[in-house]
């Protein structure tokens, strides 16, 4: 896999979700510390690169997790996250 290069917020962010399997807009901007602003920022570019997907719920607001090519991608630079069982998502649903 060709390498990105990426500054060290958007690898937080995408280590963060890949940790959590999947994370609401407002919860990822908390947990990180980042300003609102700039995370729209990061999670745009990320999505333009093909690393995020992003789903909005009406109810429930934006829900951001990695693509296909974002799970690669954090396997190759970062292997010692290895594979997770899955539970379902952080909504609850299977």
């Amino acid at each position: 896999m060709r390498s990105l290069e990426l500054p060290e917020d958007y690898a937080l962010v995408l280590q963060q979700i890949d940790e959590d399997g999947e994370n609401d807009f407002s919860e990822l901007a908390e947990s990180l510390s980042l300003d609102r602003g700039r995370l729209t920022h990061i999670i745009q570019a990320l999505r333009n690169k093909g690393l995020i997907k992003v789903s909005r719920d009406l109810q429930q607001g934006a829900w951001i997790r990695l693509s296909s090519k974002g799970k690669h991608f954090v396997a190759y630079v970062w292997p010692e996250s290895g594979p997770r069982p899955c539970y379902g998502s952080a909504r609850g649903h299977a």
